[in-house]
């Protein structure tokens, strides 16, 4: 596509954009006639075999792959598309490969039908960022389905291969200054010629393997769910007939699209956007980077930009493909879980109008191969904060569709190194387990996995000692603390300990340990955990289990603490040497003071909080043997926490007026209400009345504003020395009359931001 100002999104210097009319060689043949008149038990028993023939895509692929990364944690994505790629059916797997197929099936049309053609059955192989695939080690293979001569629709599918080249074993290249230090980016080739298997396509693309007996088999797991898809596609053809057929995948579509419309309306106009910041673009920097997405929305359509995101650098880019995915995963998980995967229609209402040459939308030949660690989940993550604020300005019903953002990264330790003198490569991915941030009703998940990933599990301890020469002491849950607490908390992470086993040593090559925390809770809540990692070198782990003790704390055992960074470069560890890692608390929502306190004595009884740490963050006051709340105590506490915030804090720019006692207030989310004041809609903090201007304006500056290190809110908090999170701000904004949070970001010092959140 060339955009209005001149710009080629061809998938070769910057990211591809389809047409919106496809250029395809006049002579493919192109099955697009659809029944419209369909009875409805034909409709939808077809329906529900396409459903269907889709999720039997996705267990083939689970049971035909050996790699770890596939077979438990469902890195993949199967789907269906239209002859012209439009999405039918995605499955339940990970949810940013929304488009990737799309993109990619759009681009082997426009691009390959004419040299070398598109026949009956070929499949196409793609892992190229620019093209459709959020990072290298996820590749596509997509299957044209034809009808006769006429090509009728395409199954495809994408996974995550164990390595696929590049300077870091698992791919996930942090020390690539570009892409050509990053794993080749293959553009679609034909990899099955009419039924038969390329060889020399299939050994060009395992030979930059680090594993490529893995890869072989996964990428010939890959042919062979999509011959399965194919199956039961043309069996369905050959029963009710293509026309009919293609009538209910496109009533599908259109029915998708239908019930998005239909929720659009019950949100108003308007502009809701948000900034995350991410610590360092690779092995040696310390910068600090911010990622931005604002969507507008104007009647039946929503326009999305990624305006004031920093410029591309380092290895944490993405291109438009990632930026698209991370978007409609967000969008679709908050909006349109209940289509079961039908999301072609919703995609139909959303326009990406990118910056390029910036983080989010990087140009070739940008590094983006550690994407599928860091950026896509930052992404989603931004997505998804941007989504909450517009659903929270929506009807009641739509309100409740809400969800926390997700972690900011996915956190995982890959290692590898050999293993009876064979190669091996290890992605820890017990992050799965996940924690999910607290929505607008109700406390997150503890341990709920993600919502990107729905499938996804994580493998148990005994599965991974047996595949890897690893011991691991205990993986147990993360307590609860100021990081993630909020009216309602985060759900809870985990925390990991593990040290090499049968072999002398081995190599950790992707490992995150934050210096500050990135994800914000929405409307005043507080961040949710940073990653640590730490590692001890020299214990006495080895001497403490042979006399039969199994450690539970590393900071128990001797030895010496190695300094690591955010993404550092490869850690050679050996046999006494020790690593301990966490995955994340989620976001809270709402601010913590509000937090009901027999919900904090809950979690205080449980075991899940200290009755300390209950009063140093909520202002909880509960008696020495945790059986009741002190009501009264907790309210002066709460008071002067209030009024302490108030007396720091810096005074409004615009003086607010109070509400007229008796205007009704209708909740936005935590303090922030809209209400009608002299004739305007008007934003309002819920408890103190105050009116924050009108609800087309910027209700920041009538809010009183508190601006402190985040470091400052806790020891959850606290960074090594000399790391920048020392820097790195939380601002609050707070109501003027009662010092209650209104919302709040992690921000660099004395950063100005736009409005996020206005109704036009």
């Amino acid at each position: 596509m060339t955009d209005s100002v001149g710009t080629v999104w061809d998938g070769r210097v910057r990211g591809y954009i389809p047409n919106p009319h496809l250029t395809v060689a006049p002579g493919l043949k192109l099955h697009e006639r659809a029944s419209k008149d369909i009875d409805p038990i034909t409709f939808a028993v077809v329906r529900y075999a396409l459903l269907n023939v889709n999720v039997e895509h996705g267990q083939t692929l689970q049971r035909l792959c050996v790699s770890p990364i596939t077979m438990l944690t469902r890195d993949f994505q199967p789907s269906i598309t239209l002859h012209d790629g439009d999405l039918v059916y995605l499955g339940p797997y990970i949810q940013y490969f929304s488009t990737c197929q799309s993109l990619t099936i759009k681009w082997i049309l426009e691009n390959r039908s004419e040299n070398p053609g598109i026949e009956p059955g070929d499949m196409f192989l793609s892992n190229d960022p620019y093209v459709g695939s959020p990072h290298q080690p996820d590749v596509v293979v997509a299957a044209p389905v034809f009808v006769g001569d006429e090509l009728f629709c395409w199954v495809a599918n994408i996974l995550n291969h164990a390595d696929v080249g590049g300077t870091s074993m698992g791919s996930f290249c942090m020390d690539a200054p570009d892409m050509f230090s990053d794993p080749p980016a293959i553009p679609p080739v034909k990899i099955v010629s009419r039924g038969r298997v390329q060889a020399d396509v299939e050994q060009l693309f395992l030979r930059q393997s680090r594993l490529p007996d893995h890869v072989h088999l996964d990428l010939r797991a890959a042919i062979s769910a999509n011959s399965v898809a194919t199956d039961r596609i043309l069996a369905l053809v050959e029963r009710y007939g293509a026309d009919v057929v293609k009538g209910v995948m496109t009533a599908v579509l259109d029915a998708s699209e239908r019930t998005f419309v239909d929720r659009l309306r019950h949100i108003p106009d308007g502009e809701w956007s948000h900034r995350i910041l991410t610590e360092g673009n690779g092995p040696g920097d310390d910068g600090i980077y911010a990622y931005h997405l604002t969507v507008r929305k104007r009647g039946e359509h929503l326009w999305v930009d990624n305006a004031g995101t920093d410029p591309q650098t380092g290895a944490i880019n993405v291109a438009y493909a990632g930026l698209l995915g991370a978007f409609l995963c967000a969008l679709t998980a908050a909006m349109a879980a209940d289509l079961a995967g039908a999301y072609g229609g919703v995609h139909r209402r959303v326009t990406l109008e990118p910056v390029p040459g910036t983080l989010s939308c990087a140009d070739f030949p940008a590094a983006i191969s550690p994407a599928g660690a860091y950026t896509m989940e930052t992404l989603i993550s931004l997505s998804g904060s941007v989504v909450a604020k517009m659903l929270s300005c929506a009807s009641p019903e739509l309100q409740r569709m809400a969800i926390g953002p997700a972690n900011p990264a996915f956190y995982a330790v890959i290692t590898g190194g050999e293993q009876a003198g064979r190669p091996f490569i290890a992605p820890d991915v017990t992050n799965m387990i996940g924690g999910l941030s607290a929505t607008p009703y109700a406390d997150g998940v503890d341990f709920g996995g993600h919502f990107w990933i729905p499938e996804g599990i994580a493998g148990n301890v005994e599965e991974l000692e047996q595949l890897w020469p690893m011991l691991f002491l205990y993986r147990r849950a993360l307590p609860v603390g100021a990081d993630g607490a909020g009216e309602y908390r985060g759900g809870r992470g985990f925390v990991q300990a593990t040290v090499p086993w049968s072999e002398p040593g081995l190599g950790i090559a992707l490992y995150m340990d934050e210096s500050f925390p990135s994800l914000a809770g929405p409307f005043g809540g507080n961040p949710g955990t940073m990653a640590r990692f730490r590692l001890r070198r020299g214990s006495d782990i080895l001497l403490r289990l042979a006399d039969g003790e199994v450690p539970q704390s590393v900071d128990a055992l001797d030895g010496e603490w190695e300094p690591v960074r955010a993404k550092g470069p490869l850690l050679l560890v050996g046999a006494t040497d020790i690593w301990e890692w966490t995955g994340a608390n989620g976001a809270g929502w709402g601010d913590p003071l509000k937090r009901d306190p027999d919900a904090v004595l809950r979690d205080v009884r449980t075991g899940a909080l200290d009755r300390r740490v209950a009063q140093r963050v909520h202002a909880v006051v509960i008696d020495p043997e945790d059986r009741a709340v002190d009501m009264a105590a907790t309210a002066t506490a709460r008071d002067h926490a209030l009024a302490e915030r108030l007396r720091e804090a810096k005074p409004p720019r615009i003086t607010p007026s109070v509400l007229d006692p008796t205007t009704r207030i209708r909740t936005i989310a935590g303090e922030l209400g809209l209400a009608n004041h002299h004739g305007t809609l008007s934003f309002v903090s819920l408890t103190g009345r105050a009116v924050l201007g009108p609800a087309n304006g910027d209700f920041t500056q009538y809010c009183a504003v508190l601006e402190q290190p985040v470091a400052s809110h806790g020891p959850e908090f606290t960074p090594a020395a000399g790391r920048p999170g020392r820097e790195v701000r939380y601002r609050a904004y707070l109501c003027p009359v009662t010092g209650l949070r209104i919302d709040g970001t992690v921000v660099r010092a004395e950063e100005e931001l736009p409005p996020g959140l206005r109704l036009t």
